[in-house]
């Protein structure tokens, strides 16, 4: 183990967001800048280059107490493919979305999801329940108007339009109030989900494959002290399928040269595993779970309603580890309110946008979940928490009622 690394290379996968590198180097750029005034370290971001066709990076250098470290931060791009199928019409994103929830009622998902964490399975009922709500307030609108212009004498035809003209209205203010929500965004990625689950993204697979031929391909180069594989949200399920993906290239990827590490940040991995048809990924996670030499950390907030926190994925999957195995991964909280001032920390709690990417932006005071001190510091990432246990006994999310 290195004691102090001094060359880190870092792959970062995105969650089911459209947007790209570019966005992605100016927040770590501003947010990285914000961090420095809290824990001290001195950040130089280069600018972004095309190491490869499926990737975008940059080169972050670092002053560390006085240590110099280099990071190339790399960014493996699945963007293109979240935009070609991001759906744009809402109607069909409204219907695609009921086939989801069918489904997953048939299947036993949601049930297996509410027994394990109540909030991803509030989040996931949310969207119906809103969409719902929208159309019996437009409904009532409607109907309200147009019987109040047929009381008024006036002809029906009128009474049709009014009540058209209300129910409009009303739905265009859900519409509003929805974008201000993202609660579409959720509804997509469940969408996105299905798909994968019953193989039909062979491009994702395609690209899967690729990424993983690419960590091989640095690891094998020795040049790094730490190859670090972060995952953001549903990235999350992307880095664990590129990295057993790549233990199945080279099953001695971690017994020689970097050390490997594995970092989910906002994991969702049980709305992949927990559906009946995953196969691949069950076995894909069991390859990872089973890779002793990996340093795998899984930094969740119990507030943050989008994610499974505190929930270790593996054994809420079903997965048996092999006798003798120390329980992977090691789950952290991000502790967000020792990071903020009440005031501010209550202000992140009303936006759950903002809270589910905290993971990868600046706190107003120093704390052990640091992510700039994590991807460009002085330490790997088993040795930064060697030291603190896994939170095993969290049981303030599950669900009670069995």
């Amino acid at each position: 183990m290195v004691s102090q690394l001094k060359k880190r290379h870092v792959f970062y996968l995105s969650g089911f967001d459209p947007r790209g590198p570019a966005f992605y180097r100016r927040l770590y750029a501003s947010e990285s800048a914000r961090q420095s005034a809290v824990n001290g370290m001195t950040l130089t971001i280069g600018e972004r280059s095309k190491p490869s066709k499926l990737s975008s990076a940059w080169t972050i250098q670092a002053s560390v107490e006085g240590q110099a470290v280099e990071t190339r931060y790399e960014f493996l791009r699945w963007d293109d493919l979240i935009r070609k199928y991001w759906e744009r019409n809402e109607l069909r994103v409204i219907l695609d979305y009921c086939r989801v929830y069918a489904m997953c009622i048939a299947n036993g998902m949601f049930g297996h999801v509410l027994k394990t964490a109540w909030p991803p399975f509030l989040a996931a009922v949310v969207p119906l329940l809103l969409i719902l709500a929208a159309l019996g307030l437009a409904s009532a609108a409607g109907w309200s108007a147009g019987r109040a212009v047929v009381a008024a004498g006036l002809s029906g035809w009128l009474g049709w339009v009014a009540g058209l003209g209300a129910f409009a209205g009303v739905m265009q203010l859900a519409r509003m109030a929805e974008r201000r929500m993202n609660s579409l965004w959720l509804v997509r990625i469940y969408s996105f989900t299905r798909k994968q689950c019953n193989a039909q993204l062979d491009d994702l697979e395609q690209r899967l494959d690729g990424f993983a031929q690419q960590l091989v391909a640095q690891a094998q180069a020795t040049q790094d002290d730490e190859i670090l594989l972060v995952g953001h949200s549903t990235g999350s399920i992307m880095a664990v399928s590129v990295l057993a993906r790549a233990l199945q290239i080279d099953p001695d990827l971690a017994s020689r040269g970097p050390c490997i590490s594995l970092l989910t940040l906002g994991q969702c991995i049980p709305i992949l595993s927990f559906l009946p048809k995953a196969q691949r990924f069950r076995g894909e996670l069991a390859r990872v779970a089973a890779a002793d030499s990996i340093d795998w950390v899984d930094v969740t907030a119990p507030t943050d309603g989008a994610c499974f926190a505190l929930v270790d994925p593996v054994a809420a999957t079903g997965i048996v580890r092999p006798p003798g195995a120390q329980p992977r991964p090691k789950l952290l909280s991000a502790r967000y309110a020792t990071l903020f001032t009440p005031e501010t920390y209550a202000a992140m709690r009303r936006d759950w946008y903002r809270h589910h990417f905290q993971y990868l932006m600046a706190g107003e005071k120093a704390g052990d979940y640091d992510f700039f001190a994590i991807t460009a510091g002085n330490q790997t990432l088993g040795e930064r928490f060697r030291a603190t246990a896994s939170i095993t006994n969290f049981t303030g999310l599950k669900k009670v009622f069995q």
